[in-house]
């Protein structure tokens, strides 16, 4: 599930709008769409998960994606003072607490998670 779910978001990547293209396909009723989904619930099934979970799965991924390719190619400048007053203002998410990762660790952590999320019984 996990590297379906790798390879998905590797192959939207490469598209710019694939992951726009993608959450409009239901839809259309697009059968490359379509053919994704099937695969991607038939490794469920066989791995006996719920049917649901390939649903949760795709917005994942799709989400996970339109947020990348909806992201500035360099951060704005920030001056001292203006990261100061963030930080000051938002503690938590500024702060250490908060793990610094690169986008593919996020999408690892988050496929973890969503995998030992989905392996528990609702």
């Amino acid at each position: 599930m996990a590297t379906q779910a790798s390879a998905l978001r590797l192959s939207i990547k490469q598209h710019p709008g694939g992951a726009q293209l993608l959450a409009e396909s239901p839809g259309t009723l697009s059968t490359g769409a379509l053919s994704l989904m099937e695969r991607l619930l038939r490794t469920l099934l066989d791995a006996g998960l719920p049917a649901d979970a390939a649903d949760t799965l795709l917005s994942h991924v799709t989400g996970f994606v339109l947020q990348e390719q909806n992201q500035p190619d360099e951060p704005p400048p920030v001056t001292a003072e203006r990261y100061a007053e963030l930080c000051e203002r938002f503690p938590l998410l500024m702060g250490p607490s908060m793990p610094r990762l690169s986008q593919d660790e996020k999408f690892t952590r988050s496929l973890r998670r969503l995998c030992a999320g989905f392996a528990t019984p609702a």
